[in-house]
C-alpha cells in the first residue's frame, strides 16, 4: 500500500525540514573550526537546528503518520481536513521560526517601539496547529463508526498538548518579566522533557508496535500500564538539563524517579518485541536497539551520582541524539522505507550515516579518553554530522522515485 501518494506536499516538507535542520547542524559544528559569514551566533544557530527539527520532523511527520493510521481513505470527513490543515499550518510556522531563531535566537526584538521575543512567540503560534489536530483527532474519533483507537498515539497526543505549555510559559515570562532566567529555563526543559520522553518515545512506539502488528499478549505487561510509566514519567524529568547547583533534593528525586519509570516502560517493551516479533523484526531490529540504548542510559543516570552524569554536557548531547536522530529518525525511515518497499540498501544508508555521527558524539564526552583528545575532533564532528543529510536526501530521493 502507497501511503504517500495523498498530502504528497506534507511529507516532502517533512523531509526538506530534515535536511534543512542537518544543515544548520553543520553549519554549527563548522563555526567551531572556520568563522561564519554575517557574524551569525552559533547559539542562535543551535536553537535553528533544534527548533526546525523538532517542528518539521519529530513533531510533523509523526503527527501525518497519525492521521493516515486514523483516516486512510476517509479525507472527506471534516475531521480529517481539520488535521491535514492544521498540519499544514504547522508546518508554515515551523519554517517561520527557523529564520527568527536563526538571526535573534531568544532575544527580544524590537517591533513598533516594543521588545518582543519574536522566536518564542512564532513557535506558540505552531502549538495552535497542534491543538487543531488534536481537536481534528478527537472529532473523528467520535464521528467515525469503525475506528481503532490506538492507546500509544492517543497518549502521545496528550504529551504533545502537555509539552506544549511549557514552551508558551517561555513567550510568556519574557513578555511580563517575571520568575527571572532560571524559571524560563525550567519551561524550557519542561517542553524538551515531555515533548521527548513523552510525545516522541510513545508515538515512535506506537509506530513500531502497529507496523509489527503486536496484541495485547504481547507485552510483558499491559500496554496501558507501559504507556502510564512513560506519560507519569516524563513531565519528572526536566531538572535533568538545569545546572545541579540550582536542583534542589527534591527535585532530583523527582527526575531520578521519572527516568526510572521511563526506561522501564521502554526496555519492557524492546523485550516484549524482541520475544514476541523476533522473526518479524526485519528493520525494526535497529529502532528498537536505539531505544534499549536510550533506556539502559536513562537507568543508569537516574540511578548514579550526578557528578557522573548531570554535569557532562557531551553526554546529554549524546542521549538526545540517540533518541531522536538513533530511535527516532531511524524507526520514521523503517516505516516509510516497508510501506513504500523500498531495497533496504537506502535504510542501511540512513543507519551507517546515523551510527558513525552517534559515534563521533563520544569524542566531546568524559567517556572518551582524554588522551586521545585534540583540536581533531572538531573537524571530524563536522565532517560527520553532513553524512546523515547525503543518507536522508538519497533515501528522499528514492522515495519521490517509488
Amino acid at each position: 500500500m502507497k501511503l504517500l501518494i495523498k498530502d504528497s506536499g506534507i511529507w516532502q516538507w517533512a523531509m526538506f525540514s530534515f535536511v534543512l535542520a542537518g544543515l544548520t547542524g553543520f553549519l554549527y559544528r563548522l563555526g567551531f573550526i572556520v568563522p561564519l559569514p554575517l557574524d551569525l551566533n552559533l547559539e542562535n544557530i543551535r536553537y535553528a537546528h533544534s527548533h526546525l527539527m523538532f517542528f518539521g520532523w519529530a513533531a510533523l511527520f509523526p503527527m501525518y503518520f497519525i492521521k493516515l493510521d486514523s483516516v486512510p481513505g476517509y479525507h472527506a470527513a471534516f475531521g480529517a481536513r481539520f488535521m491535514k490543515s492544521s498540519l499544514w499550518f504547522s508546518l508554515i510556522f515551523g519554517f517561520l521560526s527557523f529564520p527568527a531563531f536563526l538571526l535573534w535566537g531568544y532575544q527580544p526584538v524590537e517591533i513598533g517601539g516594543a521588545n518582543l521575543p519574536l522566536s518564542a512567540i512564532i513557535s506558540g503560534i505552531v502549538m495552535i496547529g497542534w491543538y487543531g489536530f488534536i481537536a481534528g483527532y478527537l472529532i473523528t474519533r467520535k464521528n467515525k463508526h469503525n475506528f481503532n483507537p490506538n492507546v500509544w498515539f492517543e497518549v502521545a497526543l496528550l504529551m504533545l498538548f502537555i509539552s506544549s505549555l511549557g514552551a508558551w510559559g517561555v513567550g510568556f515570562v519574557e513578555i511580563v518579566g517575571i520568575g527571572g532566567p532560571l524559571f524560563g529555563k525550567a519551561l524550557t526543559h519542561f517542553f524538551l522533557a515531555v515533548f521527548v520522553e513523552g510525545w516522541v518515545l510513545l508515538v515512535l512506539i506506537g509506530l513500531i508496535a502497529r507496523s509489527l502488528k503486536m496484541q495485547a499478549d504481547d507485552f510483558a505487561l499491559s500496554p496501558c500500564i507501559l504507556v502510564g510509566l512513560i506519560a507519569f514519567g516524563a513531565p519528572l524529568t526536566f531538572p535533568y538539563g538545569i545546572p545541579e547547583s540550582f536542583v534542589s533534593i527534591n527535585m532530583s528525586v523527582a527526575a531520578r524517579m521519572g527516568g526510572i519509570l521511563i526506561a522501564e516502560g521502554v526496555l519492557l517493551f524492546v523485550y516484549s518485541a524482541w520475544k514476541t516479533q523476533r522473526g518479524k523484526l526485519s528493520l525494526w531490529i535497529w529502532p528498537l536497539g536505539f531505544l534499549a540504548l536510550k533506556g539502559i542510559m536513562q537507568l543508569i543516570a537516574s540511578v548514579s551520582p550526578a557528578d557522573l552524569w548531570l554535569s557532562d554536557h557531551g553526554i546529554r548531547i549524546f542521549y538526545l541524539h540517540v533518541t531522536l536522530l538513533g530511535a527516532l529518525t531511524t524507526g520514521l525511515i523503517a516505516f516509510l522505507s516497508e510501506k513504500e518497499s523500498l531495497p533496504k540498501k537506502y535504510f542501511y544508508g540512513v543507519l551507517l550515516a546515523v551510527s558513525v555521527l552517534l559515534f563521533s558524539l563520544i569524542f566531546m564526552t568524559s567517556l572518551w579518553p582524554e588522551s586521545l583528545s585534540g583540536i581533531w575532533i572538531y573537524t571530524a564532528l563536522t565532517v560527520t554530522a553532513i553524512l546523515p543529510i547525503i543518507a536522508v536526501s538519497i533515501f528522499w530521493m528514492q522515495l519521490n522515485r517509488s
